[in-house]
């Protein structure tokens, strides 16, 4: 008869370090389609702001475009630089 090794339960669940939805946000905020969500809305906020001679609304425009851009930079750039074999 063989005989079977088991693994125990553990008895209570370990905490994560790490809330999953704050892991979430990090990638939603450094993905390809927020960089293209926060552009097209800075595009659409410039023009207005040109087409109403307002200088403030499109500074608005160009501080929005930043917030989308910068994330998504950071990860392109530490993508770039774990994986050098991407640009040979």
């Amino acid at each position: 008869m063989k005989t079977a090794l088991t693994i125990q339960a553990q008895e209570k669940a370990r905490k994560q370090s790490v809330k999953k939805s704050l892991i979430k946000v990090i990638i939603f905020l450094t993905s390809p389609n927020f960089f293209t969500f926060a552009t097209v809305i800075a595009n659409i906020i410039c023009w207005w702001g040109n087409i109403i001679d307002n200088m403030e609304l499109v500074g608005w425009g160009g501080i929005i475009f930043l917030a989308g851009f910068t994330p998504w930079a950071w990860r392109e750039t530490a993508r770039d630089m774990r994986h050098p074999e991407r640009f040979e």
